[in-house]
Formats: structure tokens, sequence, C-alpha cells
């Protein structure tokens, strides 16, 4: 039975995903040389749906791994993150990094003018995952992104086997990975989650 839940979890995931990016993907071909500026904002935005979509599952699969023998050197440095939340894997030199070969990937597919720009998409996505993820970690970020802010915080310290979006909380409301009710977050918990 677990089997058949696995597989019928991985085949809705996978229909999930293409039911988001294939409408657009399609609709991108069609505009393709009447509306160029159109076509790549639609391959680009179908790259990073893709990317969110891979991000979920990653986070929620690999770095939360169910089963001891399943755990890697990369799941145990996650699990440190969430013990110690201040101290990140990736630094601001790879975040600089990350940005310009993102930048790099956009001018590449602007130049070759065809569909690499999904893949530019697809990088954009990691290079704003980094960047979201550390301003996530930042008390002042609660005053323009509350919801998300909260969501990343009960994830850390409440319900670790919950709320797996970084960049976006979609894919968590779709595979039901959201806490039943609003969880409350009291001092304590806000405490062990700023603490330097």
């Amino acid at each position: 039975m677990k089997c058949l839940l696995k597989n019928w979890f991985e085949l809705y995931s996978l229909l999930a995903c293409a039911v988001a990016t294939i409408p657009i993907i399609a609709i991108a071909i069609l505009l393709r040389g009447n509306y160029d500026f159109l076509f790549h904002f639609l391959l680009f935005l179908s790259g990073w749906v893709v990317w969110t979509w891979i991000e979920y599952h990653y986070h929620r699969f690999m770095l939360h791994p169910k089963t001891a023998t399943r755990k890697t050197g990369t799941s145990r440095t996650h699990q440190h993150h969430h013990k110690n939340p201040s101290q990140f894997e990736t630094t601001w030199s790879h975040r600089v990094l990350l940005l310009i070969f993102s930048c790099m990937f956009i001018y590449i597919a602007y130049c070759l003018n065809n569909y690499f720009t999904l893949l530019a998409g697809l990088f954009w996505g990691w290079t704003a995952f980094c960047y979201i993820h550390y301003l996530l970690h930042k008390k002042w970020t609660k005053t323009f992104m509350p919801r998300h802010h909260e969501f990343h915080i009960v994830h850390h310290c409440k319900y670790t086997d919950k709320c797996f979006g970084v960049s976006v909380m979609w894919w968590d409301i779709l595979f039901d990975t959201t806490p039943g009710r609003k969880p409350s977050v009291n001092n304590r918990i806000l405490y062990l989650y700023y603490k330097k």
C-alpha cells in the first residue's frame, strides 16, 4: 500500500508541475516571433515555477528524510541549520556568485533568443531562493512579508514536517503540508529562531 501511495504522489506531483508549466510554455511558443518579450517572459516564468517545484521536493524528501538510511551529509547540515537558524551553508560569496551567474544566464538567453530562457528562469529561481531564505531569517522582513516569514519560522521551530516551500507556499498548499490551523509562534520560539 505504501508503494502505491508513493507512486500516486509522484504521479500527482509531476502532473501538478506539468499543469502549472506546460500551458505557459505552450502560450510562449504561440507568441514566439510576434511577441518576443512575452515569449521570453513566459519561458522565464516557467523555469522559475519548475525551480519552486524542485525546491519543495528537495527540501521535503532530501533534506528531511524519513529514515536514517536516507540521511546524507547535506541533510545533516540542514538539520544543524534547524538547530542553529542563524547559521547558513550558503555564504554571501555564494549568493554574489549566484547573482552574477544568473545575470550571465539572462544575458546569454537574450543573445540566443531561444528556449535557453527557460534554463535562465530555473537558475534565477535558485538564486532567488538563496536570497529569500536569508531574508526570512531577518526580523525586519516580517513587516513586508509577514505570512511567508511566519511560515518559515513554523517550519524551523514547530512543524519540521510541514511548510517546506521557501520561495513560495503554493506547493505546500497543493500537497497538504501546511499546519491544519494557524499555529501560534510564542516568544520562546522567536528567541530560538533569531538568536545569534
